[in-house]
């Protein structure tokens, strides 16, 4: 799953949650939209804050994985060369 996906996923959850307690709210209207807005303003500052963190968690098994491809690649491309001087060799 990419990471903007989780992002998308987790605004969404929050904000069914948000409606949720909206609906269930014991206090009055200003008030609740109030303690909304506030709880809205933190979620969004904590994403914002480790977004980064987030962002190089998931992304540090992707960039292993290119590495150990590069590498295999690599050891792939010797070893079809050596095996193609082996067989020039044994042509001539």
């Amino acid at each position: 799953m990419r990471i903007s996906s989780i992002i998308v996923s987790s605004v969404l959850v929050g904000a069914a949650g948000v409606l949720a307690g909206t609906l269930f709210a014991p206090d009055k209207g200003a008030k609740t939209r109030s303690k909304i807005a506030k709880k809205g303003g933190e979620y969004k500052d904590y994403l914002l804050d480790n977004y980064d963190d987030l962002a190089d968690s998931v992304s540090h098994p992707f960039e292993s994985l290119e590495d150990e491809t590069k590498r295999l690649g690599k050891k792939a491309n010797a070893k079809a060369k050596e095996v193609k001087a082996k067989v020039d060799q044994k042509l001539n």
